[in-house]
């Protein structure tokens, strides 16, 4: 599990989830400790300490005498992180779902990210609308209140971003921002098996859209991405 809890080497794990959210930070692509060093002036332990958080996390692959990789979800492996993130967001739903009969769901913030989501799309911008798209549903991880659930969720959304950006293309309709807005129309309704369905069907989509036959690029090493 990825910490949240502030300290330096946290602060390493950030700057590498920014950095993938943001596809600055590609699969495959070998980090170096001493240009983070020199980057952000962090210690070398404090940089070793972070990357193995993510390493734990499954984000970052460390392989002996080969040095640190940002990972690259095989299609088995894809697959497996739909699966889990199936089981998690299905509770998540159900936690939103009672804040909404309860009047205490935060509506205007998901309609904001639904909107912004949509000017992307019409925008044309691709890269920025898969980098949205993940976000939307970490941050109705975070619309729960529980630590417990984002730390959960979070590794399996930037592993989901590094496969997206493996196996989808600009025409998959890889986590369709009109799906969210079914789901948030199944929230706001207050039908419990609507939701849960509607979650369910847009993680299948998400994985239909890939296609495996892709083969990754080779990527070259870290250069100052994080800036």
């Amino acid at each position: 599990m990825i910490s949240t809890q502030s300290n330096d080497s946290d602060q390493v794990v950030e700057h590498v989830i920014s950095a993938i959210l943001s596809n600055r930070l590609n699969p495959g692509v070998k980090l170096s400790e001493v240009s983070l060093q020199d980057e952000f002036g962090f210690s070398r332990n404090v940089v070793r300490e972070g990357f193995l958080k993510l390493v734990d996390a499954g984000v970052l692959i460390h392989k002996k005498n080969q040095g640190v990789h940002v990972a690259v979800p095989t299609e088995e492996q894809t697959r497996q992180i739909f699966q889990a993130r199936r089981i998690i967001e299905n509770g998540i739903m159900q936690i939103l779902l009672d804040q909404c009969i309860d009047n205490k769901l935060d509506i205007e913030t998901i309609e904001k990210l639904i909107e912004e989501e949509e000017q992307l799309h019409r925008g044309g911008k691709s890269t920025e609308l898969t980098q949205a798209s993940c976000y939307f549903h970490l941050r109705l991880a975070e619309l729960c209140n529980n630590q417990f659930l984002v730390d959960s969720l979070k590794p399996l959304i930037l592993l989901s971003t590094l496969a997206a950006s493996v196996y989808a293309n600009e025409s998959s309709g890889f986590c369709s921002y009109e799906e969210h807005q079914n789901l948030f129309d199944s929230i706001k309704s207050q039908d419990r098996q609507n939701t849960i369905d509607a979650i369910n069907i847009h993680l299948d989509r998400c994985i239909e859209s890939l296609n495996f036959e892709i083969k990754p690029k080779a990527k070259t090493n870290y250069s100052h991405i994080f800036n």
